[in-house]
């Protein structure tokens, strides 16, 4: 059957009463081809695109993505950056309401000295609990008892976090949880002797920020080999011997208030971000729980010879105490007067110990430079 025309073409004939009759005839569809009127309507060829003339504009879509991603990485790096400076404001601002409050700054954590025979603390929570209500995290403080064991708590309490705690250019909360381990380590003793012990690690949420314990000094008996043995720590928020309470603490002794900032609260670390090497994001001992008050690398640090800044997000050189950050070329403080600034990977030791001592005596200035475009 021959397909005929989609339209009607019509003819007519007069009849003498006047009425016309009308007659439909139909052509068929392949004498379309012929009619000078439709191939006029569109005169120009069809074609697609050339494999040539593709491969072309690809190139050029390639091109602009390799312009655009490095100012896009850029802004993203920089709005991190400025969220990573705003948590650090808000941990200053609220430790400084727990000063008001207090009539002291919060503890690290609770400590006895080295020499001393009777001991009630073990792994009360360390001072990132302390401040949890001045963050406006009541609810979560109020699941935390501060003179029970850090181990005492259930699971679901020590691996909560807010997301203060958090520097958004290394992770984000729900990635901050190291899970319960064995760990052994080395240990030296004041009489230059050694050995290693395990601990067992109860898990729970780790951070990015440490409270500012000061330098090398202020160890059990001021020597700088017995640090690890206890002391009071010559920064801001140091560890404190525990007021006894039969074979519990129910207080601290050793209390830091502003007039023992005699270098002035402006010069004085208050926190600052922590080191934590490339690729030990949530492994002990780099970066263990926050809030077990006997892991004291976890929730403080310290700086000066012997402890400079990182010099990178892969720095393995210096010890687990010191500061650093990921953020190219510099690391983020707040001071003890709230304000925050940031100092350069490659800020001289002595320079960084009197930003970290509390009453060195330093006369330095605050430190900051411009914010970096890209990580």
């Amino acid at each position: 059957m021959i397909p005929y025309r989609t339209y009607s073409h019509f003819t007519s004939r007069r009849f003498a009463s006047g009425r016309s009759h009308f007659r439909l005839a139909l052509q068929p569809a392949s004498s379309l081809l012929s009619d000078s009127r439709l191939s006029t309507l569109d005169p120009r060829p069809l074609r697609g695109f050339t494999l040539v003339e593709l491969l072309v504009v690809i190139a050029i879509i390639g091109t602009l993505v390799a312009l655009l991603l490095p100012a896009i990485q850029a802004a993203r790096e920089s709005a991190r950056y400025a969220q990573c400076k705003n948590n650090l404001k808000q941990i200053g601002l609220a430790t400084l309401n727990f000063d008001n409050t207090q009539k002291s700054f919060p503890p690290a954590r609770l400590r006895s000295r080295g020499y001393e025979s009777y001991i009630c603390e073990t792994t009360q929570p360390s001072w990132l609990v302390r401040i949890m209500p001045y963050l406006e995290e009541s609810n979560l403080a109020s699941q935390w008892s501060l003179y029970e064991s850090f181990e005492s708590h259930p699971s679901d309490v020590r691996e909560l976090i807010p997301s203060v705690y958090i520097c958004p250019t290394r992770r984000t909360a729900v990635e901050a949880v190291i899970p319960s381990s064995s760990i052994t380590k080395s240990v030296t003793y004041p009489c230059g002797c050694g050995g290693s012990e395990t601990v067992q690690l109860t898990g729970g949420a780790v951070g990015d920020y440490a409270g500012n314990h000061g330098d090398y000094t202020g160890g059990a008996f001021g020597d700088d080999t017995d640090y690890y043995l206890g002391g009071n720590g010559t920064g801001v928020l140091i560890s404190s011997r525990p007021l006894c309470k039969g074979v519990s603490p129910a207080g601290w002794l050793d209390k830091i208030r502003n007039k023992d900032l005699l270098d002035g609260a402006s010069k004085t670390f208050l926190a600052g971000e922590l080191h934590v090497p490339l690729g030990r994001l949530a492994q002990a001992p780099e970066n263990g729980p926050i809030y077990n008050g006997q892991d004291l690398p976890a929730f403080a640090r310290i700086g000066g010879p012997g402890i400079p800044l990182a010099r990178s997000a892969g720095d393995t050189a210096i010890p687990i105490i010191g500061f650093g950050s990921w953020h190219a070329g510099t690391c983020p403080f707040v001071f003890a007067d709230g304000s925050v600034g940031t100092l350069d990977n490659f800020t001289d030791p002595e320079v960084l110990r009197s930003y970290c001592h509390r009453a060195d005596g330093s006369d330095a200035t605050k430190v900051t430079i411009p914010e970096p475009d890209i990580l």
